[in-house]
C-alpha cells in the first residue's frame, strides 16, 4: 500500500519521533531508578517492579507519547492537503479510504517501534538489577505495554478525526492540545471527586479525620465503595478518555486488605488477572478506534480537497 509506506517512512525519519522516543526511554530508566531501592529485600521483587514500573509508565510516558499520537494524527491529513500530498496521491489509482487506512497504520509503525524499544529496555534493565526475569514478569510487562500502545492508537484514531475535520495544521493542533489536557488531567480530577464525595456521605465521612476513625472493615468497605464509585462514573463520564480506561483495567494487578493494628498487606495478583477481571475497559479502548476511524473517513470522502 503506497500511503502505509510513505507514512510509515515519514514517521520513523522525523525528529519529533526520535525525541519522544529518546524521552520514552529516558522516563523508563527513571522509573527503574525510582523503584530500585525498593527492590531491594522485598518479598516479591517481580511483581513490585511491574507494579511500580506500569504505574510510573502509566502516568509520565503516556504523557509524552499518547500526546505524539494525538498531535499525528491531529496533523495528518490537513498537512497533505496543505502541501498538495493528497492531491498528487488521489491523481494515481488510490482511493480515499486506502489512502487514509494508509496513514493510519503508516503512523502506527513509528509507536509500535517506540513501544517495542520500551519493552526491550524493560528486560534488560530488569536484568540489570538483578531481578528475575520469570515468565509471569515478561507477560505482564508485554500486556501493559500492549494495553499502553491500544490506547496509543485510539488517540491517533481520535487525532485523525480531527484533521478531517479541521483543514488548519495549527486549528487542529490546538483543538489537540487543548483535548489531551481536558481529558487527561481535568476531567479525570472532576469526576474522581463526586465519586469521592458520594463514597464520603455513604459512610457520613465529613472531613478527613472521620476516615481514621473507621474500623479496619469499613476502611476496606469505604476503599472498595470509592474504587467502585470511580469506575461507575468513569465509564459514564470519562469512557472517552483511554488513559483513564487504561488505569482501571490495570487496577486491580494488586489487592490491599487493611489489619487490625492500622497497617495494611498487599497482594500482587499480576496485569493478566487485572485485565480478565476488567474486559469492559479493555473492549472500550479497542472499539473506539474503529469508531474514530470510521468516523474520519466519512468526513474525508465528503472532504473538497481543492
Amino acid at each position: 500500500m503506497w500511503s502505509l509506506k510513505l507514512e510509515a517512512g515519514n514517521s520513523i525519519r522525523q525528529k519529533k519521533f526520535w525525541l519522544i522516543t529518546a524521552l520514552m526511554v529516558l522516563i523508563y530508566i527513571m522509573a527503574f531508578y525510582e523503584i530500585r531501592d525498593n527492590l531491594e529485600g522485598a518479598s516479591n521483587p517481580q511483581g513490585l517492579l511491574a507494579t511500580s514500573l506500569v504505574g510510573y509508565i502509566m502516568v509520565s510516558a503516556f504523557l509524552f507519547i499518547g500526546l505524539y499520537a494525538l498531535i499525528a494524527g491531529a496533523t495528518s491529513l490537513n498537512s497533505d492537503l496543505e502541501n498538495g500530498t493528497i492531491r498528487v496521491a488521489l491523481s494515481k489509482p488510490i482511493r480515499r479510504a486506502p489512502y487514509l487506512l494508509g496513514k493510519f497504520l503508516g503512523q502506527s509503525v513509528s509507536i509500535i517501534v517506540a513501544m517495542l524499544i520500551a519493552t526491550l529496555l524493560s528486560f534488560v534493565i530488569t536484568k540489570y538489577y538483578g531481578v528475575s526475569l520469570t515468565g509471569k514478569l515478561i507477560s505482564d510487562l508485554v500486556l501493559a505495554n500492549g494495553l499502553i500502545l491500544l490506547a496509543m492508537l485510539q488517540l491517533l484514531a481520535l487525532g485523525i478525526l480531527i484533521s478531517s475535520v479541521i483543514r488548519s495544521q495549527n486549528t487542529a493542533l490546538g483543538v489537540a492540545l487543548v483535548l489531551f489536557l481536558v481529558t487527561s488531567l481535568v476531567m479525570p480530577q472532576v469526576v474522581d471527586g463526586w465519586a469521592e464525595k458520594k463514597a464520603d456521605k455513604e459512610f457520613g465521612i465529613q472531613k478527613r479525620g472521620d476516615f481514621l476513625k473507621l474500623a479496619p472493615e469499613e476502611k476496606s468497605k469505604y476503599q472498595q465503595r470509592r474504587e467502585e464509585l470511580q469506575r461507575e462514573y468513569h465509564l459514564k463520564y470519562l469512557f472517552y478518555a483511554p488513559q483513564v480506561m487504561m488505569m482501571d483495567a490495570l487496577k486491580d494487578m494488586e489487592e490491599t486488605s487493611f489489619n487490625d493494628d492500622g497497617t495494611y498487606t498487599i497482594e500482587y495478583l499480576g496485569v493478566g488477572h487485572s485485565i480478565a477481571k476488567n474486559p469492559t475497559q479493555v473492549l472500550i479502548i479497542l472499539g473506539l478506534t474503529p469508531v474514530y476511524l470510521a468516523l474520519g473517513l466519512v468526513r474525508f470522502l465528503r472532504m473538497d480537497l481543492r
